[in-house]
């Protein structure tokens, strides 16, 4: 059973009407639908950001919910170890190693539930190539918050239902709006990604600098 108010439901039923595709259709990604879950010890806020938005890497067809974390995750993490962003998102140290460290701090049911989909995203290094990857957690694409594209390529997916609703893109850490990583490189440049600034406009920075992770997943 799963109750149309979706904060009422535990984790393992939301992940259970996922995967069945069962999900109801009070279930949206307006901003009215969120629930907490403990990451690592520290219970974060998770929105619904989309609904049948994302692709599953399996070929299954749409993943039936596409969730966020509210406000940045603890630590901050960088795009990369030197300021490059040659490679892309694919070959980031925020892909390879940040998302994996993050997955392993989930709930154990949370982590089994994970699906992996297909992000779309420029191959880095002022490269208009559009790479796919099978992603289990990832960080948006400027275009899927803002809708439209400044500092990155086109072709890295459409805008999430969450933020074309008008819902805020500024996120805190540890109570203070703070800035955060998307997983677009600049397009004009090949030391730099896309990140979301603290008063939520978009802008870049250098790949080696620490910034906020919220992230995304899909059951």
């Amino acid at each position: 059973y799963t109750d149309p108010v979706f904060e009422n439901n535990e984790w393992a039923a939301i992940i259970e009407a996922c995967h069945a595709n069962e999900v109801p259709d009070e279930w949206v990604a307006d901003g009215t639908c969120y629930k907490d879950m403990d990451i690592g010890g520290t219970n974060y806020r998770i929105d619904i950001i989309g609904k049948n938005h994302d692709d599953l890497s399996d070929g299954t067809g749409k993943a039936p919910l596409t969730f966020q974390l509210h406000d940045c995750y603890d630590t901050v993490f960088r795009m990369n170890p030197t300021n490059t962003n040659v490679g892309g998102w694919r070959d980031c140290e925020m892909r390879t190693r940040a998302m994996p460290i993050l997955k392993a701090e989930m709930p154990a049911e949370v982590q089994a539930g994970i699906r992996a989909v297909n992000k779309l995203t420029s191959a880095g290094g002022q490269s208009s190539s559009i790479v796919t990857t099978s992603d289990e957690l990832f960080l948006p694409s400027e275009v899927e918050v803002f809708g439209s594209i400044t500092n990155s390529f086109s072709g890295e997916g459409t805008q999430y239902e969450y933020y074309q609703a008008g819902n805020s893109k500024v996120k805190n850490r540890n109570g203070s709006a703070y800035n955060w990583w998307e997983r677009s490189p600049l397009f004009d440049g090949s030391a730099s990604y896309c990140r979301v600034t603290n008063n939520g406009t978009g802008t870049y920075n250098n790949a080696k600098l620490a910034y906020g992770v919220p992230f995304c997943f899909c059951f």
